[in-house]
């Protein structure tokens, strides 16, 4: 005689039901910059109760769809077990080709990608296309979906030919299935234009971004309220922005800055951690512009939206006090300027750690606002920590080592210390001509800097 299986209790599964509804309920429409700890616990909470009610295929459909906005926050330490509990599942009770267990060795992938598991990454990401490019009928948007993460996973890799033939294969279908809800057209070709970004093809990257919002276009004049549609508009175009602002193009920069904050208010209304981003980038503009007062009020306005919405422990905070601070230099409020990047140093360590080439950027604004101050003991332990950390997270040759190098070597001369600065100003322009070569501006910078620093020990020597 066989073992008697204990029934279920109904009861039981459907309080389990009921429970479930109502955390799915509660992680509807949530928001990847606002996410709180109890929105975690949701997660975690439903995940549990879904595994007893849910079948597996309802199971990855629902929960490859809320994890969206975690997957977006970077929530690793939540997402990385559930999914990897969701691929166990997925491979015994649905089989190792379904188009269930794609969707999740997609969604594991994709976290390994994230945490620089690239080989890992590659290796599900191939699964997952391997099992989508079997489905029956012509390419699904699906397997246009993993095309582009592959894409994206090549390109981080520095395997660019591939990542371009991967990007471009998932174009091709993923544009035959656009619509308010599957923008992976639009997605791919932001990444593109990133992409052309990175390897200094900006015309080209333009050319991409313009594309993309000539979709949302299309897209809006059929559904103009779609918030998604807004939300990737609104993307889209302060990406662009920033693209046509380091390709000097300031005007068009600042025309692109104003209407995302326009779709943008639309969308999430006068204050929101999207908005703040783009107000730094449109004050950033104002700064190289030297319209600082702007530049003040909404890099303050960008901190207000993020200390409203409890963003304080964050790097972005942290980079709009340190660029505020830069803002105060220039206005020679150097006490206030002093105590802001101080406060983005503090943030910086405890969310970087202490050897983070950010903690480096703004350890050499405060070694460069103590020079300015004439405090030459303060600044140099802080100079030369930030070329410490450079060399070793960057490479002894990095063209940030060569600007820290010259900042050095400036604090040096203000010391009367000549020949320590010339063996600095050497090195650095040694390392600036290789990287950019002798007509950018850091390069001159540098050797009228050397020059400089020559004629005034001659001008000593004569006067001798």
């Amino acid at each position: 005689m066989g073992k008697e299986e204990i029934p279920a209790d109904s009861g039981s599964i459907e309080n389990d039901r009921v429970l479930l509804e109502r955390y799915m309920e509660k992680l509807k429409d949530l928001d990847a910059e606002l996410l709180a700890p109890e929105d975690e616990i949701a997660l975690e909470e439903a995940f549990r109760l879904a595994k007893r009610v849910l079948k597996p295929e309802e199971l990855i459909d629902r929960f490859t769809a809320v994890a969206d906005p975690f997957y977006r926050s970077a929530a690793w330490k939540i997402l990385l077990p559930i999914y990897e509990e969701m691929l166990d599942t997925a491979e015994r009770e649905l089989g190792p080709e379904a188009p269930g267990t794609a969707a999740v060795l997609n969604g594991l992938a994709g976290i390994y990608r994230y945490m620089g598991k690239h080989e890992k990454a590659m290796e599900l990401f191939l699964r997952s296309l391997g099992i989508r490019e079997k489905a029956p009928g012509p390419g699904q948007p699906e397997t246009g979906d993993t095309l582009s993460e592959l894409g994206i996973l090549y390109s981080i890799m520095d395997r660019q030919e591939e990542a371009l033939s991967y990007y471009t294969r998932a174009l091709e279908i993923q544009e035959k299935f656009l619509s308010p809800e599957n923008l992976g057209a639009v997605r791919t070709l932001n990444r593109m234009a990133f992409f052309y970004k990175g390897i200094e093809k900006p015309d080209k990257s333009e050319e991409l971004f313009s594309r993309s919002l000539g979709l949302l276009e299309e897209l809006a004049e059929k559904e103009p309220e779609n918030r998604k549609v807004m939300a990737y508009t609104a993307g889209t175009l302060n990406n662009l922005g920033v693209l046509l602002s380091e390709m000097g193009k300031l005007e068009e920069a600042e025309e692109t800055y104003g209407k995302a904050l326009k779709v943008q208010e639309k969308v999430y209304g006068k204050e929101h951690p999207q908005i703040a981003q783009t107000l730094n980038n449109l004050a950033l503009l104002y700064f190289q512009t030297t319209r600082y007062e702007k530049a003040m009020i909404l890099y303050t306005r960008s901190l207000e939206i993020m200390e409203k919405f409890g963003k304080t422990e964050h790097t972005g905070f942290a980079t709009t006090l340190n660029n505020l601070a830069g803002v105060y230099v220039q206005k020679g409020r150097q006490e206030k300027a002093l105590e802001l990047y101080t406060q983005a140093l503090e943030i910086r360590e405890r969310i970087l750690g202490p050897d983070s080439p950010d903690v480096a950027k703004t350890l050499n604004n405060l070694g460069e606002l103590y020079r300015i101050l004439g405090e030459h003991k303060k600044a140099l332990p802080l100079y030369t920590r930030a070329l410490r950390i450079y060399e070793s997270t960057l490479g002894p040759a990095h063209p940030d080592v060569g600007t820290t190098l010259n900042n050095l070597a400036g604090l040096h001369e203000s010391m009367g210390e000549y020949e320590t600065a010339i063996d600095l100003y050497e090195k650095a322009l040694d390392i600036i001509e290789k990287e950019y070569g002798p007509d950018h501006p850091y390069f001159k910078i540098t050797r009228n800097n050397l020059l400089g620093l020559y004629e005034k020990m001659e001008r000593s020597w004569r006067g001798r």
